[in-house]
C-alpha cells in the first residue's frame, strides 16, 4: 500500500478532524465548529461532501425551540476510517 492509496475523504485535514470526532458521538453543527475551530463556510462544505460520499448522516433536531443539524459516523465511514488507519500503519511498517 502507499500514499496515492488514500481515498479523497482524509485528503482534507479538516475532514479526518470531523471523521474522527464523530467516532465517539454524534455532535451539533455547533460543536463540531468549536471542536474544529473552522469558519462556518469551511466547514459546511467539508460536511456536505463527508454527507454526499455517505461517511455521514446529517439530521435536524428540536432542542429547546431551535432547529439544530445533528451529525453521525456511518457505518461506511467508520469502515472507511478504519481502512484509512489500516493504510497509515501499513505505510509506517516498509
Amino acid at each position: 500500500m502507499k500514499v496515492s492509496d488514500i481515498s479523497e475523504i482524509f485528503s482534507s485535514p479538516l475532514r479526518i478532524v470531523i471523521v474522527s470526532s464523530l467516532l465517539s458521538k454524534d455532535m451539533l453543527f455547533s460543536e463540531l465548529k468549536e471542536y474544529t475551530e473552522a469558519t462556518d463556510g469551511n466547514l459546511s462544505v467539508h460536511l456536505k461532501k463527508l454527507n454526499a460520499w455517505g461517511v455521514i448522516e446529517s439530521k435536524k433536531v428540536r432542542i429547546k425551540d431551535k432547529i439544530l443539524t445533528s451529525y453521525k459516523l456511518t457505518e461506511f465511514g467508520k469502515a472507511e476510517f478504519e481502512n484509512y488507519v489500516l493504510l497509515l500503519e501499513s505505510i509506517l511498517r516498509k
